[in-house]
């Protein structure tokens, strides 16, 4: 459980089933509604193909993440600009998505509350978070859970390195702020 600091404003952001419609502003959602199927004709057709394009402006890798319940408090959000970042469920359990349009109102160098939303993400769906949307590692609704994450070098050490919440580390790909240090309010997700 995650302790509330005294005195600390807390704000919340609503979360919201994933739909096509309501993350088209932040990225992809990863699974075939919505798209054509590639004339691509394995096995009798037994296998349908559907394309995602992932934008890296250097190869990207996956990392394997072990993702632990860690209450629904959003302490950072960040943003890459050289990666549209996808998070995969390897074990099919659903998880909580938080986003911000990469063109939101900054209040203290934050997105503004009412810019952050948060969908709920099926096991059986991804997402693909489109280059400089802000958000936060996705919040698994277990004890644990196993994710696919894109990434790329730079971003991966940047992620390594001790951020201070002061600056933004952009030379590594990643540009994190922490809410709370730069506004004095919590910022939560509520689960209706």
């Amino acid at each position: 459980m995650t302790q509330v600091q005294e005195g600390v404003d807390v704000r919340t952001v609503e979360a919201e089933p994933l739909t096509l419609e309501g993350f088209a502003p932040y990225g992809d959602v990863i699974g075939p509604d919505g798209r054509e199927r590639l004339p691509i004709n394995l096995y009798g057709g037994t296998i349908d193909a559907y394309s995602i394009p992932v934008v890296a402006d250097e190869p990207f890798e996956f990392l394997v993440n072990r993702l632990r319940y860690r209450g629904f408090r959003i302490h950072n959000l960040e943003r890459h600009s050289g990666l549209s970042q996808a998070f995969l469920p390897m074990d099919g359990a659903p998880f909580v998505q938080v986003v911000a349009a990469a063109d939101a109102t900054l209040e203290n160098d934050v997105p503004a509350p009412d810019e952050v939303k948060a969908f709920i993400v099926p096991g059986n769906r991804g997402v693909q978070i489109n280059t400089n949307v802000w958000h936060e590692p996705p919040f698994p609704l277990q004890a644990e859970q196993l994710m696919i994450v894109t990434s790329h070098q730079s971003l991966t050490k940047g992620l390594q390195a001790k951020v201070d919440a002061s600056q933004e580390i952009g030379q590594l790909d990643v540009d994190k702020r922490n809410i709370t240090d730069r506004t004095g309010y919590e910022l939560r997700v509520n689960l209706t």
